[in-house]
Formats: C-alpha cells, structure tokens, sequence
C-alpha cells in the first residue's frame, strides 16, 4: 500500500471512530467505548473494521435471539462504510474483567493496543488504566496460556504423525504449534505486537523457526522434517517450562498434595488456561517426571450416590 494510501485509509478510519464515538455519547446508558488495536499506518493496512469495546450501564443490555446463552454481547456496526465490531460489556463485567474475574479478561486482546476514546465514567477510566497495565506486564499468566496451548497441540501432532501417520493433518497442528510458540517468544520479550506475530518471532530466534514453521510450510510432507519440527518443539519446552508454566507448578507446589484436575481448572478458570490445555500440560509434565498422575473420586451430578473417577496430579519434585 502506497503512503498515501495508507495515509487516507487511516483518516478514513479515524473519522469512522469518531462520527460513531460523537453518535454514542448521545446515548445515556454508554458509559465509556474502547478501541482495541491502533490506528497507526504500520498496522491499519491489513484492517477492514474497528474492534471497539463499548461499556454500558447494567441491565440495559438489548439481548437477540442470536446471542444465545453467551454472556458475552457481539454487534457489528457500520459508520462512514467501516464495518465495526463491537463488544457491549456492562459495567459490572467490565470491573470483573478488571479484576481477572471474568474469563473474558484483558489478556484476550494482549496483542492488541486500547484506548479509551470516550468516557464519562471516572472509575472506568481508573480502572482500565490499571488493568492496561497489568496485561501487558502480568507475562508469567499469559507464558503459561499459550505453553499449555502449545504442549496441547503438540500432543495431538504427534498422535496424528505416529498412530495415524497423516502427515497433513500432522503439519496442520504443528503449525499451529509453532503459531503459539511465536506468541510466547514475544511475550517473553514483554512487548505489545500488533502485526503478525509468526515474522516478528521468526526475527528473534530464525533457527528455531525455520525448523518448526518454515520447514513444515515450504517442504515436501514427510515423516522427517515433522519429527524434527516435533522434537524441535518438545526442546523448546523442555528449555523453558520452569518459567513459562510456572503459575502451574507453583500452584502445585503450594498445594503440596493430590489436586484433582476438576480443581486445577477452577482455580485458573479465569486466565483463559482451558481444562483441556491444562490436562495436555499435566500430561506432558508427568512423561517428564516432574509429576506423578493419580485416579481422584468425581461427582458427576450434585445429586450423583455413584462416583466416577478423574485424574488427578501431585507434584514430584
């Protein structure tokens, strides 16, 4: 795109945001609206619409048949030919969000830039303020997301490649892997990136890569180049679990006895850490021998006489 392109399609945008911004404050019940991700010429190219975050008053929600039983409230709106996507998040889940109480929390748009462009609401403005800083700073929550999202794909590349031997549907995962590994390497170095995550990455470690990524892409399938991408990536683990699952450990180490997988995912229930995630990673530590894996009782009902069973993990170490 030519820099005076650029240059209109990010005046256009602008004007979008603000004619629409200028609309809602008439609106009462809107307390404050959001932009999630910048205007900036490096990033606007790539950009069809607007991601706002609008902040309304509780129990003024218009729910729509659409919506489903989804807590969350998506609407796409239109201004000057911009499509804009927008979240409507009452007050109180705001503040929940604030405070890590709602899975829908600040570390869902780590890779995007927010700003508030409107508010009339003092404390909203305090606390983003203190949330914005919190999630792009709170990396330790935000390793262990996309570790356990790595270790999760990793594991079904890796049945796919030896039990099925289907050397596409084994690539699809390892690229996904390898997409997840390059958000961890840029969250390590702490910064906020909006454009695409995969080059920045592939910048700050090329041989890694280039073996995970690159390989995987640009190569004939085969069992070789897979395996190799696989171990490349069960080393990269291997170098940096302690840190980058280290909320997982510590909790385990504090706990210091056997905790139900049920309970694991309770308490990181609003870190964005998924049940499934957490199993893969339980799983993948206990083949490292750092921990040791168990049969826990499990009520399936409140009302359930009959007991199943769960897996359930004690620290090793």
């Amino acid at each position: 795109m030519a820099k005076t392109d650029e240059v209109e399609k990010v005046a256009r945008f602008q004007a979008a945001l603000t004619q629409l911004t200028e609309r809602i404050a008439e609106d009462r019940y809107v307390l404050a609206v959001v932009l999630v991700g910048s205007l900036s010429p490096e990033t606007i190219w790539h950009r069809e619409s607007l991601g706002l975050w609008i902040i309304e008053a509780d129990g003024v929600s218009r729910r729509l048949p659409s919506d489903g039983a989804d807590e969350r409230v998506f609407r796409i709106l239109v201004e000057n030919g911009i499509n804009i996507h927008a979240e409507v998040i009452p007050r109180s889940r705001f503040k929940k969000m604030v405070e890590g109480a709602s899975r829908t929390a600040f570390s869902c748009s780590f890779f995007a830039k927010r700003e508030v462009v409107y508010s009339k609401d003092p404390s909203i403005d305090s606390w983003f303020k203190q949330a914005d800083t919190v999630a792009t700073k709170d990396r330790e929550r935000e390793l262990l997301t996309f570790s356990t999202w790595t270790i999760h794909a990793h594991r079904h590349a890796r049945k796919r490649l030896d039990v099925k031997g289907d050397l596409e549907l084994a690539a699809q995962e390892i690229v996904g892997a390898a997409h997840s590994v390059a958000h961890t390497e840029i969250i390590r170095q702490g910064k906020v990136w909006e454009e695409d995550v995969i080059y920045r990455a592939i910048e700050g470690n090329p041989e890694l890569f280039q073996t995970i990524y690159l390989d995987v892409l640009a190569k004939r399938k085969n069992r070789r180049v897979l395996s190799a991408a696989l171990d490349a990536i069960d080393g990269y683990l291997d170098t940096h679990y302690k840190s980058h699952l280290k909320p997982l450990l510590d909790y385990l180490k504090k706990q210091n006895r056997v905790v139900p997988l049920s309970e694991m995912s309770d308490h990181f229930a609003f870190s964005q850490v998924h049940p499934w995630h957490l199993e893969s990673a339980c799983e993948w530590l206990e083949r490292k021998g750092l921990l040791e894996k168990v049969s826990a009782p499990f009520k399936l009902t409140k009302r359930s006489l009959e007991r199943v069973e769960e897996p359930a993990y004690l620290f090793n170490v």
